[in-house]
């Protein structure tokens, strides 16, 4: 095999790798609303340095405005009870654009929200699917 098959092949296996590590969220909706999490196009993970635990649940640095004139980003709320385990030892989030009143015009919103377990709002007794 070349240099430049070896160099595609490598580039699949870590691509595959990446794609297979976060199947988990494909089929998990929202503990309270029942909404779909989306998928792994929707829901990623996110550095501890984004989010701030409460007693009553996480704020989490909201994304880049989705355009220019958006109003600078802020923080999302996350209640308590709509805060699920995750698998890993890291925080994850599921986001889309949502419409807002005005015709054409979207907003990013969260739809799920996992932390590690032992975390703030998480115990290894409240392990939810």
């Amino acid at each position: 095999m070349g240099k430049s098959h070896g160099g595609i092949a490598l580039v699949w296996l870590v691509l595959a790798g990446d794609a297979n590590a976060y199947d988990w969220y494909k089929d998990k909706t929202d503990p309270v609303l029942h909404f779909r999490c989306c998928g792994n196009r929707d829901c990623h993970p996110i550095d501890s340095s984004d989010v701030r635990p409460t007693k009553d649940g996480y704020y989490v640095k909201q994304p880049e405005p989705y355009s220019r004139n958006d109003p600078p980003t802020g923080e999302w709320f996350v209640p308590r009870d709509r805060v699920q385990a995750a698998p890993d030892e890291r925080y994850h989030i599921c986001e889309s654009l949502m419409p807002t009143f005005r015709a054409g015009r979207y907003k990013m919103r969260w739809t799920c929200f996992f932390a590690p377990l032992g975390t703030g709002s998480i115990t290894s007794g409240e392990h939810r699917p």
